[in-house]
């Protein structure tokens, strides 16, 4: 007779073998990862093999092809005028002026490779990926964006990288739908925001974080729906609150006079003081509302999500990150319109895309392109636009591509390489250069190890350098030739300016001005946000085992979501 006990220890023997049996092992970094049911799902249904990388290799790779932040001063190789480019002139393709990209002065198709099943398919990938010109900086439909990058449906902005439908902004990175906001970092739908990360549908509103539909108020933390508000933590549909203590509307508007915002010394006062309120505060365990069945941080109106990240109406995917309207998709990144059934692929439109970067405009049906714009039915290709049935930028027909596409697939499955992204030798970019050094931070020991490119800062010239000033305390002492003035930052050193219409904003806020170079103040936005790991714990009130961004050292009471809502509704 067998025991209770018995049926136990055997379920628990049976549930820890299968766990292992579904363990692999990633090629990369040897850690151990598992496909579940749902990701299997997917990848069935792509008709693409299961990963050998880990969820979070696979992502560094992809990464590694994105650079946001440096720009260079280079010549354009079609008109020969000197221009800005997110690539150096080191890189091994010609770079065109991105209105002359788009141009029809060049055709992509001169470039075009017969493919031959002799040569590994990357190898001629290469070829190509060397000798197609790229346009210098990635911005679509917009106006006066020179100096962005990743800018799709923009005006006036500045400085603003991964921006989309946005307006009269600067110095900031996925700023979606937003204006006349400086210096922020995840920011949707936002107006006349300063130094914010991750809000949503904010309106005058400085120096807070993780903050939706709160307006006319500065120092906030995971607030929601609170309007005159400062130094508050956690509040909900809450107005004249200081610290989070309530005030009359006269004694708020008194207080609120007699300090003096536009004083740098007070700015950080006021910040360190909001940090500790942070550390009583319950919070929930992932950050988003109206989702469902999801795991993973920054979840808004989305449903059956594993490991997903700053999303937005997505549904049924995995592990994908800063994108909008997704569907039935699984290792994305960076993409602010609609996709469906795409796997590894990096800022992409369409449906159906496989190991794909920057392929906008209704794509469809493409593996392994690169640079392309409303084409379908294509392998291999880099800088086209409205093609069909294209390979290696030949052009073929119907019958001829489908019969090669059949024979690439086979190639690739045979090498084990198909539904892989691109090698990481094949990007342009050094690995500090990349969005990747952000989110996985290596030193160049480590990088130049793993065989990767880093990218060495150019010395300047001291005749550049000019005398060291002194920003003013306070910006009522600021006056307007502190525009013709160059700056040093206090953090790295660099050379940095402000611009005319970043002192009108400033002046108009009562804000100080900035003490540090942009790279410098995107680099503390960062790590002010939970990283993009989920750690298992469990729910400090009913002890539910839940995921979370939260690692188990922070102060926090990380609550799951049913809890949370009890508690703070």
């Amino acid at each position: 007779m067998i025991h209770w006990y018995q049926h136990r220890m055997w379920r628990e023997c049976l549930r820890f073998l299968l766990f292992f049996c579904m363990q692999k092992t990633c090629a990369t970094c040897a850690a151990g990862f598992e496909v579940t049911d749902v990701e299997s799902n997917i990848l069935s249904t792509i008709k693409v093999p299961e990963p050998e990388q880990c969820p979070a290799c696979r992502r560094q790779q992809r990464l590694l092809f994105r650079n946001f932040f440096y720009l260079y001063h280079r010549t354009c190789d079609l008109t020969k005028k000197k221009i800005i480019s997110m690539y150096d002139e080191d890189v091994p393709f010609p770079v065109y002026e991105t209105h002359e990209w788009w141009s029809d002065r060049w055709d992509a198709l001169t470039h075009g490779l017969k493919w031959s099943e002799d040569i590994p398919f990357f190898d001629q990938l290469k070829t190509l990926h060397e000798t197609v010109p790229r346009m210098s900086v990635m911005n679509t439909a917009s106006d006066n964006t020179d100096y962005c990058n990743m800018c799709f449906y923009s005006r006036n902005c500045y400085l603003v990288h991964g921006c989309v439908n946005s307006e009269d902004c600067m110095y900031g990175h996925i700023v979606w739908r937003s204006k006349d906001c400086y210096d922020c970092l995840y920011l949707y739908q936002c107006e006349w925001c300063c130094e914010c990360i991750d809000c949503i549908g904010c309106h005058s509103l400085s120096y807070s974080q993780d903050c939706d539909n709160c307006s006319d108020s500065m120092f906030l933390i995971r607030c929601t729906g609170c309007k005159d508000c400062l130094g508050c933590v956690g509040l909900k549909n809450k107005q004249y609150y200081i610290f989070n203590e309530k005030h009359t509307k006269e004694e708020y508007q008194k207080k609120l006079s007699e300090l003096q915002t536009g004083s740098s010394a007070i700015v950080k006062i006021a910040k360190e003081k909001v940090r500790e309120l942070c550390s009583q505060e319950i919070v929930k365990n992932y950050h988003g509302y109206n989702s469902e069945n999801v795991t993973g941080d920054y979840l808004y109106n989305s449903h059956n999500i594993i490991a997903g990240y700053d999303l937005k109406e997505c549904e049924d995917s995995a592990h994908i990150a800063t994108c909008e309207s997704f569907k039935d998709c699984m290792d994305c990144n960076f993409s602010g319109t609609a996709a469906e059934w795409s796997y590894q692929c990096l800022t992409i439109e369409g449906h159906s895309l496989i190991s794909c970067h920057t392929c906008l405009k209704g794509c469809a049906n493409l593996l392994l392109c690169d640079n392309c714009y409303a084409c379908k039915d294509c392998i291999g290709c880099v800088g086209l636009k409205n093609k069909q049935y294209c390979i290696l930028n030949t052009q073929y027909k119907k019958e001829e591509y489908e019969t090669l596409k059949k024979e690439i697939i086979e190639h690739l499955q045979s090498l084990n390489e198909y539904g892989t992204f691109f090698p990481s030798s094949m990007s342009p970019f050094g690995y500090n250069e990349s969005i990747a050094y952000h989110y996985f931070p290596l030193e160049k020991e480590e990088v130049l190890k793993r065989g990767w490119k880093w990218k060495e800062e150019q010395e300047k010239s001291e005749q550049y350098l000019g005398a060291k000033m002194s920003i003013p305390e306070n910006i009522a002492d600021v006056t307007d030739d502190i525009t013709s003035k160059i700056f040093t930052c206090e953090s790295t050193g660099k050379l940095y300016k402000i611009l005319p219409q970043e002192l009108a904003f400033y002046r108009q806020r009562q804000l100080p001005l900035p003490r540090q170079c942009f790279d410098a103040r995107i680099a503390v936005r960062f790590a002010a946000r939970n990283p993009r790991v989920l750690w298992d714990r469990e729910c400090a009130k009913c002890s539910k085992a839940i995921q979370t961004t939260y690692a188990p050292e922070r102060l926090e009471t990380v609550y799951c979501e049913s809890c949370y809502l009890a508690e703070v509704y």
